[in-house]
């Protein structure tokens, strides 16, 4: 039976060497490879759900919409998905923006073909989280600073990249279950215009339903 998977990065001298390292195997089967995290959510939305990649490896730095941000939105809209990031970043501060994302496990670039099949059979077969070894021991650094968080703008979240103020205000409303209306009267706006900023908030989350918003919403903490 065949393993699907999708790979996503901005460079296609990357995603060609990525898969002649995978399908000398034959058990995996390419289903999608995108350029960005839109393209990856828009060729998503157009799988079939027997045809969705079981294993996503995922770059983090693309224009458009990067690893961080595709993670935030894709995880928890996409649960049975495994996502592995696979990258040339080894700091401590993406290390834990990937993890806190939604990542199932973090491989760097120059892995051996092996080791990144070694790594999809991990995250599938045992829901493990399969990391080089050079980015396990970061990870256990990390841990040993008591929870802190890496340097950086901690305060900062995915959702502010991605949404804006106003469209984070109303997401929060959404998510108590108010109607537009109320959402209006409560944030001095029209109703008309709460409709134009939910439009806007599920074409940049990729959802289509009040419900996948709010599980996006909630698994990242935003409300």
């Amino acid at each position: 039976m065949s393993i699907l998977i999708g790979i996503v990065d901005d460079k296609q001298v990357n995603r060609t060497t990525i898969k002649e390292k995978l399908l000398k195997y034959p058990e995996v089967e390419l289903v999608i490879e995108a350029k960005n995290g839109e393209d990856f959510l828009e060729q998503l939305k157009e799988q079939t759900p027997d045809r969705k990649p079981q294993v996503v490896l995922m770059d983090l730095e693309m224009p458009v919409m990067d690893g961080i941000q595709t993670l935030t939105v894709a995880s928890p809209a996409n649960p049975a998905i495994k996502f592995i990031v696979l990258t040339v970043f080894e700091d401590n501060e993406k290390i834990f923006e990937a993890i806190k994302a939604g990542a199932h496990g973090y491989l760097l670039k120059d892995e051996k073909a092996l080791n990144i099949i070694e790594a999809i059979n991990q995250v599938l077969e045992y829901d493990g989280m399969p990391m080089s070894p050079v980015i396990a021991r970061r990870a256990m650094e990390m841990l040993k600073q008591t929870g802190s968080l890496p340097a950086g703008e901690n305060n900062k979240t995915a959702g502010d990249e991605i949404l804006s103020e106003r469209e984070m205000d109303i997401l929060k409303e959404l998510a108590t279950g108010k109607s537009y209306k109320a959402i209006g009267e409560k944030l001095f706006i029209s109703h008309f215009t709460v409709r134009k900023h939910v439009s806007n908030i599920y074409n940049k989350l990729h959802v289509d339903t009040r419900v996948q918003v709010i599980n996006v919403a909630q698994k990242n903490k935003w409300v």
